[in-house]
């Protein structure tokens, strides 16, 4: 792609942050403001202008998703792995993988497996302590002590030092540790922690090898930077080698994930370490309504930060925050709130939209009410059928039995489970052809690198951490009380400013429509509206019409919207895809022009669309928008 098109359509500040000659940069990329855009046409930028080659770039995410879209927007940017020879894009977890696999191969030692059930580990670890009955507690300290390159013999000095508080004595968690440790010596497997510790180990014993690391990234890219760890962070220095030519980008306002060990101060402290840098700013909000940019604002101000969000987009419906007497009617008030949003958002209505929890124990009382309401939930875990088909195809003990089970599954079965980790089975090994390529590297890989698809598509019920990352047009913020919001277990300051980083990360999920609703009581226990949301700029406990009967919502779900309504639809997301505002795109009244301009004697052609909106724009937007005249026209 030319460089002219990979600017066209960008605002200041993010076509500053793709022209701006290599050196070290840190972009402060604030939530909706274009920043997978800004990677992904720098990075293509430095390709075209001959700065960089495809296959010394190395982008770093931090989720599988993230990598995922990466990789798509790169290819659609004519920068993809052709031949082999294409940028490589992972997480911190799939980078290591990949550099441990080729170097043990080098050096002639086996591969070792991951571990794909850690909590029964877990469980092994402690015997017959209490704990075992409480595995993700204790894997919750380990990841915390791995993030932060903690030993188990150093864990209850470290523990003291940084002021956590473990959920048993630190002692008896140490010892826990140890022998979790100890039980994968033993059973020859890592976890994917350990991926990171030992590239970092033997790049500081080999320098012969750090230097061969380096010479093949020589461009580094690194996204939601906010949220490095220690771990993490040392693999990046490692790789960085002390050279400049780092592009790093990342919203101190979503630093969320210091409880897992993340410290944001690693990406405050940047520029310094670095030297020399550049800092630039992605200020535009072009996924948040005003209201809802007004509402992350007011949360946002109580860390006593300084930050800069500017809401460009056209205006949507206010804010409303419900309160209820109990978490039972808290959900079912839940449920009427998304059946009166549904009317206005078209034909499927469901996907997208979600329901954000501060703690997953909130979210079985939501769910039942949601399927009592006739609401689809969607699907948030891997399928168990796909974690079969996986298993089976890491019985292959070769790169052509693994390869021949996928062509003999995509040939002969009918399962879509199976069919689905076939076509997982061609990704990798199209993408990774280093070192042995065997059902159980393909296991391996598809714990650090592969996006599994959810098919049931409804309402998704996650937790604010669990949002991260992602943006729904209708987003419900549910339990926003006392004790919850902040959550009870923020005790230090520190601990409090990343709850109202969360808040402000689930509030700029949603893009159009956002509820808030709390309890009063929970649990017996008197509560009420969050002191993070008081006076927050919207209508406050606006009455909640009651849930409709099961015959109503069957026929409200099947009305479908009309041409104009298909049409703003359109707009709306292209205009969000581009990070420009919809009137950007085309007026309303060029948009009504256009709803009216459908033949009734034929069907709607590329030069009916060029007769409004000139011939340029008519083939652009012909692929999208003439699907939809041709369903209204069949539908009339």
């Amino acid at each position: 792609m030319l460089k002219d098109d990979l600017l066209r359509g960008l605002d200041a500040q993010q076509h500053e942050a793709v022209v701006t000659p290599p050196s070290s940069i840190v972009v402060h990329a604030g939530a909706g403001s274009g920043k997978t855009r800004v990677l992904t046409h720098r990075i293509a930028y430095r390709v075209a202008e001959g700065t960089a080659k495809p296959e010394n770039i190395l982008a770093i995410t931090f989720t599988r998703e993230a990598a995922g879209e990466m990789r798509k927007r790169l290819t659609n940017l004519g920068v993809d792995r052709t031949n082999g020879a294409g940028p490589t894009v992972g997480t911190f977890h799939a980078v290591a993988l990949s550099l441990l696999r080729q170097r043990l191969i080098d050096i002639g030692q086996p591969v070792p497996n991951i571990v794909h059930n850690r909590t029964a580990l877990a469980t092994a670890a402690a015997g017959t302590h209490r704990m075992a009955s409480r595995p993700r507690e204790i894997l919750a300290e380990i990841d915390w002590a791995h993030a932060r390159m903690i030993a188990p013999a150093d864990y209850v000095q470290m523990i003291k030092r940084l002021q956590r508080t473990p959920p048993i004595a630190a002692p008896e968690i140490a010892e826990i540790y140890k022998q979790y440790e100890q039980l994968k010596v033993k059973r020859q497997i890592v976890d994917l922690d350990d991926l990171l510790a030992r590239v970092i180990a033997d790049m500081r014993a080999d320098a012969g090898y750090a230097e061969a690391v380096r010479f093949r990234f020589k461009h580094l890219f690194v996204d939601e930077a906010q949220d490095m760890n220690p771990l993490q962070y040392a693999l990046f220095e490692e790789i960085r080698g002390g050279r400049p030519d780092v592009f790093v980008v990342g919203d101190p306002l979503q630093a969320i994930y210091g409880w897992n060990g993340a410290d944001r101060m690693l990406f405050d402290t940047l520029p310094d370490a670095l030297g020399h840098t550049t800092v630039l700013s992605l200020p535009n909000n072009y996924r948040c309504s005003p209201h809802i940019v007004h509402a992350a604002r007011h949360v946002a101000l109580q860390t006593g930060e300084a930050f800069d969000i500017t809401a460009v987009r056209e205006d949507g419906p206010h804010i409303r925050i419900a309160g209820f007497d109990d978490e039972q009617e808290e959900a079912d008030g839940i449920a009427s709130l998304l059946w009166q949003y549904a009317p206005t958002a078209g034909a499927h209505p469901w996907q997208s939209c979600a329901v954000l929890v501060r703690t997953n124990t909130q979210l079985l009382a939501i769910s039942k009410a949601l399927t009592r309401a006739g609401i689809p939930i969607g699907s948030t875990r891997q399928p168990p059928e796909i974690t079969a088909a996986i298993a089976l195809a890491a019985q292959s003990t070769s790169r052509h039995g693994l390869t021949t089970w996928a062509a003999d599954i995509l040939y002969e079965s009918i399962d879509e489970a199976e069919r689905t980790v076939a076509e997982m089975v061609r990704q990798f090994v199209q993408q990774d052809t280093i070192g042995t390529v065997d059902g159980r590297a393909f296991s391996a890989w598809v714990a650090a690198n592969a996006t599994v698809p959810h098919p049931n598509a409804g309402v998704d019920l996650l937790s604010f951490h669990g949002a991260k990352g992602r943006e729904w047009d209708c987003v419900v913020i549910a339990g926003a009380e006392v004790g919850l919001l902040p959550h009870g277990s923020a005790t230090s300051t520190d601990q409090k400013r990343e709850e109202i980083r969360l808040a402000y990360v689930a509030i700029t999920r949603a893009a159009h429509q956002l509820f808030i609703t709390f309890a009063r009581k929970r649990n017996t226990r008197n509560t009420g509206i969050s002191p993070l949301l008081q006076d927050v700029p919207t209508s406050i406990d606006m009455p909640v019409v009651a849930m409709p009967t099961i015959t109503r919502m069957a026929r409200r779900a099947s009305n479908d919207p009309d041409l104009l309504d298909d049409l703003t639809t359109w707009r709306r997301h292209l205009a969000r895809s581009l990070f420009q505002q919809p009137t950007g795109i085309c007026s309303d009244e060029e948009l009504k022009r256009l709803a009216s301009a459908q033949p009734l004697d034929r069907e709607m052609t590329i030069d009916d669309l060029a007769a409004v909106m000139g011939k340029s724009m008519a083939q652009r937007i012909a692929p999208a928008v003439l699907p939809l005249f041709e369903r209204h026209a069949s539908r009339s």
